[in-house]
């Protein structure tokens, strides 16, 4: 890299760090703000619930990089403009593809970061997501279980407590399991132990009664138990493994090619596809919206009153080639056939933006002429009518 690829890509990349880390911040807060009900609803402990929320980091990332390199590039050429320091480049023989040549690294950079995060550690992260809220949703002692609280521990088991102890231990306590409609069974101990098994997680109960209607008198039977257990099937029916991963979950091979055997893939087969082609085509934005600030910003003339107009132009065709492009992968999802135009918009902004930024009159306000026998700005005289 040269001196002035150097000065114009640092120039460039602690604006895009600074605008990466407080947009992420913002996002992650919205984040944080709908996962409260771990700590408050299921009694998750503080250290659960901040892995779970820091798990949430690399998508987001993932998300905001495209958008704050393309705010960083906006902002350090309007730096650049309005200091004329542009300008100065330009008359020392540099051309538009030349001083954006360090911001268009900066962008392959940036988009390699979102393959990255696309490709590995967005589906890693979001499985490990999973394990953790189950982990936390799964400990009944912790998130379901209040002293004096009917809780619904699973599908068709309601459980009480007079006392919640340490160790998952209960005092005075009350089942009623109603997952056999013909034969609901409700079940009152002195005590009861929750633990996990091979078989599943149970409660064990010691010193009490089971009662269940008799089918054909309706009359209430009633037998009494040293010790018994009740088994929460329905807690590993709801564990990770024993669940299709989500679209957010799978691997791209797992995308392009998901077990078709499964009723759940064939179902959303379409949706893996548009989302398989939409990790491979997003990082391609991050490229894009550098040379549409370029395109906008390099190709302005000097001018006292400013860029914001430039600026926000350029905004709004970043904002409808994205809306564009999350189109495309919306109507892929219906019809497979349609996967090419998810790379057929960012290609298309690269393409248009890098031949406009080559041409020296696309975009460019030219300068008024002076009346005749008069001086512009830069001390040319104005031509004859």
């Amino acid at each position: 890299m040269s001196r002035l690829d150097r000065y114009i890509f640092r120039a460039a990349l602690l604006p895009f760090l600074l605008i990466l880390v407080c947009t992420t911040a913002v996002a992650w807060l919205t984040q944080v703000l709908q996962r409260m009900d771990i700590i408050v609803d299921d009694g998750g402990t503080l250290a659960a619930f901040l892995k779970i929320t820091v798990l949430l980091i690399p998508s987001l990332v993932g998300i905001v990089i495209p958008v704050a390199l393309f705010a960083a590039c906006l902002y350090v050429l309007n730096v650049l403009m309005v200091d004329s320091e542009i300008p100065v480049m330009r008359a020392a023989g540099a051309s538009r593809f030349r001083i954006a040549r360090p911001l268009l690294l900066l962008g392959i950079l940036a988009a390699g970061a979102v393959y990255i995060i696309n490709l590995d550690l967005q589906p890693r992260s979001y499985r490990q997501l999973r394990e953790t809220v189950w982990d936390v949703r799964s400990n009944i002692a912790s998130s379901l279980v209040r002293d004096q609280v009917f809780a619904r521990v699973t599908s068709g088991v309601t459980f009480y407590a007079e006392d919640v102890r340490p160790g998952d231990q209960y005092v005075g306590v009350h089942i009623h399991d109603e997952r056999n409609p013909e034969r609901p069974v409700t079940y009152t101990a002195e005590n009861g132990l929750f633990t996990q098994t091979e078989a599943g997680p149970r409660l064990y109960l010691l010193k009490g009664t089971a009662q269940w209607p008799d089918p054909e008198t309706g009359e209430i039977e009633i037998v009494r138990f040293d010790n018994t257990n009740v088994g929460l099937e329905g807690f590993t029916n709801g564990r990770p493994v024993n669940k299709p991963w989500e679209t957010s979950e799978r691997y791209l091979g797992e995308l392009f090619n998901p077990d078709l055997n499964r009723p759940y893939n064939q179902e959303h087969r379409l949706i893996f596809l548009a989302e398989a082609h939409a990790r491979l085509a997003t990082p391609l934005y991050s490229i894009a919206f550098v040379l549409i600030a370029a395109v906008f910003m390099l190709t302005a003339t000097t001018s006292r009153r400013g860029y914001g107009q430039r600026i926000l132009y350029a905004s709004a065709v970043a904002g409808l080639i994205r809306i564009l492009g999350f189109v495309a992968q919306s109507l892929a999802s219906d019809n497979p056939s349609l996967n090419w135009t998810q790379y057929a918009v960012p290609i298309s902004a690269i393409v248009i933006a890098s031949l406009a930024l080559m041409n020296p009159r696309s975009f460019s306000l030219q300068a008024r002429r002076a009346p005749e026998g008069q001086h512009d700005l830069f001390g040319h005289a104005g031509a004859r009518a």
